[in-house]
């Protein structure tokens, strides 16, 4: 197998390819022949060394890939040899084979091709995971969504759709269709529109994707019993929030880490997945294609999105690489 490696903590600009022996397969495992791999920012903060799940050495960073099935452990009855997958790890998805718990693998629709399958794990597991579980996300409830014309806030405007919600999309590029929520709304004044399109009442619940200035915002614009899902900070600014206001107005702040489910318990977000893939299957769910980025760009598709010039969402295809 190979493996992209960083020898130390640092930039995507020392990551190299180390031929290392296949690992044994193990009981409940799985083998699998890499395809495509999607790239996140959380990525860099692997390789930076700040990350808050420390990974093994060799520095293999990564959180999501899909290809097919080249092995299965006897023990393993619901996976077969030739499926297509994709999984959902907390590092070592920067490889061309893969030997991973049957559980954090999942079939992939015939209907989705290999990048798209590679770009779906992080999205929509932490949109599914911070609206629903996190967030108690109910039918008829409002939500709001910072952050919604990335790949996280698209696909959590399309889960709370599907779940039957009230969507709010916050966007600041005024380049969201209006379309794509019941509401899009832009700062400044977030709390005064909030309040607008609740009738007076209120978000149930904001995902807040960006941080910075606009939590405060969120928070002002919550109902009584609101919450708010934090789930990152694309802003770069980690927001101060004075807890009496949460006191005073009976809020919630709550948090959402999707690499803690992959290293501590895969199964809510491999169920988060899998209802995921039912409603893409039913047509509730559009996943955006990722911009295609040959293995030999890794380097420079990272350095773009640490540099915030990467629009969309990046997978690297890894089958025209000659690495099987």
């Amino acid at each position: 197998m190979r493996v992209l490696a960083a020898p130390h903590h640092g930039g995507p600009e020392q990551l190299q390819w180390l031929d290392l022996p296949d690992p044994p397969l193990g009981p409940g495992q799985v083998r699998i022949d890499v395809a495509a791999i999607g790239l996140n920012f959380a990525e860099l903060v692997q390789l930076s060394g700040d990350f808050q799940i420390r990974a093994p050495q060799p520095l293999v960073p990564g959180f999501e890939l899909a290809g097919t099935v080249a092995e299965v452990a006897s023990d393993v009855t619901e996976l077969a040899t030739g499926r297509r997958v994709m999984t959902l790890v907390g590092w070592g998805a920067y490889t061309d084979r893969l030997v991973v718990d049957a559980a954090h693998v999942l079939p992939v629709p015939d209907a989705m091709d290999d990048l798209t399958a590679a770009a779906f794990p992080v999205a929509y597991a932490t949109a599914h995971l911070s609206l629903l579980r996190r967030g108690g996300l109910r039918e008829g409830e409002t939500v709001v969504v910072t952050g919604a014309t990335g790949n996280v806030g698209t696909a959590a405007l399309q889960v709370a759709r599907a779940a039957g919600a009230r969507v709010v999309a916050v966007d600041r590029s005024g380049t969201l269709p209006p379309t794509a929520a019941d509401h899009v709304l832009r700062p400044p004044g977030l709390p005064g529109a909030l309040w607008g399109v609740t009738g007076g009442r209120g978000a149930d619940l904001a995902l807040d994707l960006v941080g910075g200035a606009l939590t405060t915002e969120l928070l002002d614009g919550l109902a009584w019993e609101g919450r708010l899902v934090t789930t990152g900070f694309a802003s770069g600014t980690i927001p101060e929030v004075s807890l009496l206001d949460v006191l005073v107005r009976n809020v919630g702040i709550i948090g959402e880490d999707v690499a803690g489910y992959a290293t501590r318990d895969i199964a809510p977000a491999a169920g988060a997945l899998r209802q995921c893939l039912r409603w893409y299957e039913q047509g509730l769910l559009e996943p955006r294609r990722p911009v295609r980025i040959p293995v030999t760009d890794i380097a420079s598709a990272l350095a773009s999105i640490a540099d915030g010039t990467a629009r969309h969402k990046l997978a690297v295809d890894l089958r025209d690489a000659g690495h099987h």
